[in-house]
């Protein structure tokens, strides 16, 4: 378990990120579209408002669970550490899809994108190093 208070507050960090990432898609699903993909109109079928939706109800729901995990007295390593992953995946994700799918995106979707990700990439840094700075746990 760890129960660093630093570690609390980057998680409260990453939700704040999150959440705030989610609530366009969540508010606006069709304005974010034609921000981030001006000429795409579907992906694998489905209108890209409803996947900005979706993308936007999934940052939401994962920003509580980061937010809810941040009020317990120790957060567990292994979840803290699952984060570090997660967010290395977001911003690997990130460069996937601008280097394969670049010309799909805006300008300004594109410094939106890169924008998250270093935001993304810090927190995400930031958790791996306190985490590494953490007391371990005793095992019996």
């Amino acid at each position: 378990m760890v129960s660093d208070q630093t570690i609390r507050n980057y998680l409260r960090a990453d939700a704040a990120l999150c959440f705030a990432c989610g609530l366009a898609g969540l508010v606006v699903p069709g304005w974010l579209a034609g921000f981030l993909l001006p000429g795409q109109p579907s992906l694998l079928g489905f209108p890209m408002p409803t996947v900005m939706l979706e993308l936007g109800i999934a940052l939401a729901l994962y920003a509580g669970l980061l937010l809810a995990m941040s009020f317990r007295p120790a957060s567990p390593r292994g979840f803290v550490g699952f984060t570090v992953l997660a967010d290395g995946a977001w911003v690997a994700g990130t460069f996937i899809l601008l280097i394969a799918f670049g010309a799909a995106f805006s300008l300004w979707g594109s410094v939106a994108l890169l924008v998250v990700a270093a935001d993304t990439a810090l927190i995400g840094a930031l958790k791996w190093r306190a985490l590494r700075g953490a007391p371990r746990a005793a095992v019996a």
